[in-house]
């Protein structure tokens, strides 16, 4: 009895940390890219619009989403420090897109004893969609890019309005943890 016990923890231990893993890796991978010519620290003023170049995907892209992307991104940058103006340094632009990707997934069966149960290489493909969403950082005065920072992944749909907007935050908080907050050298009031 205690046998059946112990071995139904362990089962039970393994099913609760696979499913831990399973969600750990569902989440948004984040990275960064910029101009190592500019100080990034000398800027202090920003604006953000959406990104005109690229095509936005209608979902994602859409104009409450557009609104939501800007919103926090003003949001995390004043928390950096830096100020909104209409005459920046500074140019924020976002934009997001969606790619179909597809896994291919082999589980080799073959065993010693394949006569006996059968096996072989069985192969499936799993379909899936690939979000992202980019922030591309410009010089104001050249309209050169100094920065790009972008989230990639799946993305579940959330289930309240305050749950996107605060996914959106997130996000946006995640992309731009690598960029530099405003330092108090270059800080000026208005």
């Amino acid at each position: 009895m205690k046998r059946i016990v112990k071995v139904t923890k362990s089962i039970a231990m393994m099913v609760v940390a696979g499913a831990l893993m399973l969600a750990c890796s569902q989440a948004l991978q984040t990275s960064y890219d910029y101009d190592s010519s500019v100080n990034l620290k000398q800027f202090k003023t920003f604006n953000v619009e959406p990104e005109s170049k690229n095509e936005q995907d209608p979902l994602l892209g859409s104009e409450l989403n557009k609104r939501r992307l800007k919103d926090a991104v003003v949001e995390v940058m004043q928390a950096k420090g830096y100020k909104l103006d209409n005459n920046p340094e500074i140019m924020v632009r976002f934009m997001t897109d969606v790619k179909e990707r597809q896994q291919v997934r082999s589980n080799n069966m073959y065993s010693p004893y394949m006569w006996w149960y059968g096996g072989g290489n069985n192969i499936s493909t799993y379909n899936y969609q690939e979000s992202r969403f980019i922030l591309n950082i410009y010089q104001k005065n050249s309209d050169r890019m100094i920065w790009q920072g972008w989230a990639s992944g799946k993305v579940k749909a959330p289930t309240k309005k305050d749950d996107r907007e605060t996914m959106v935050k997130n996000t946006m908080a995640d992309i731009l943890r690598t960029f530099p907050e405003a330092t108090l050298d270059t800080y000026s009031r208005k």
